[in-house]
C-alpha cells in the first residue's frame, strides 16, 4: 500500500507544485504591473508638475528664458540649439511634449517670444559650451534652426549670418 500511495502522491505534488510555481509567477508579475502602473503615474504627475512650474516661469518672464528643469535653476552660460522635434509649441498642451522631449535629453527648455509672428516659443534645448560655436551651428544646422542664443552675453547669433561670416 506504501507503495500505490506513493505513486499517487507524487504526479499530484508535482501537479500542485507547478501550479504553486505558476500562481507565484502571476503573482510577482501582477506586482510588479502594479509597481510600474504606480510609478507611471507618479511620473506622469512629476511631468505635470515640472509643466506647471515652466508655464508659471514663463508668465512672468515675457522675453524669454532659459532652465535646467531637472533642478528648475538657470544656466548662465553657454550656447543654446534648440532641438527640432519639440518645434512650433506655443501653448500650455504642447509644453508637455517639450518637457518630455528635454527630460529623456539634456534637461533644458528654453522660451522666448518672436517678435515677427508675436507668438511665444517653448523648446526642448541643447546646451553647448561656449567654446564650442561650430558644433552648436552645425547642430542648428543640423535641427532646422535660424538663430542660436549665449547665455552669458544674451546674444541671438543667426545661423545663417553665422555661416556666411
Amino acid at each position: 500500500m506504501v507503495g500505490v500511495k506513493r505513486l499517487v502522491m507524487v504526479p499530484y505534488m508535482k501537479k500542485s507544485g507547478f501550479v504553486l510555481i505558476m500562481l507565484a509567477v502571476m503573482a510577482a508579475s501582477l506586482l510588479v504591473s502594479c509597481k510600474s502602473a504606480v510609478k507611471g503615474d507618479r511620473d506622469q504627475d512629476n511631468l505635470e508638475a515640472i509643466c506647471d512650474k515652466v508655464w508659471s516661469y514663463s508668465q512672468s518672464h515675457p522675453d524669454g528664458f532659459t532652465l535646467d528643469i531637472r533642478n528648475m535653476s538657470l544656466p548662465r552660460v553657454g550656447i543654446c540649439v534648440a532641438y527640432a522635434a519639440t518645434d512650433n509649441t506655443h501653448d500650455r498642451d504642447g509644453l508637455h511634449d517639450v518637457v518630455a522631449h528635454a527630460l529623456a535629453h539634456d534637461g533644458y527648455v528654453g522660451g522666448w517670444l518672436n517678435s515677427e509672428d508675436g507668438l511665444y516659443y517653448f523648446d526642448s534645448v541643447r546646451i553647448f559650451s561656449e567654446d564650442e560655436l561650430d558644433e552648436a551651428l552645425l547642430f542648428a544646422e543640423e535641427n532646422g534652426q535660424q538663430a542660436i542664443f549665449v547665455l552669458s552675453s544674451g546674444t541671438e547669433i543667426r545661423v545663417n549670418q553665422a555661416a556666411a561670416a
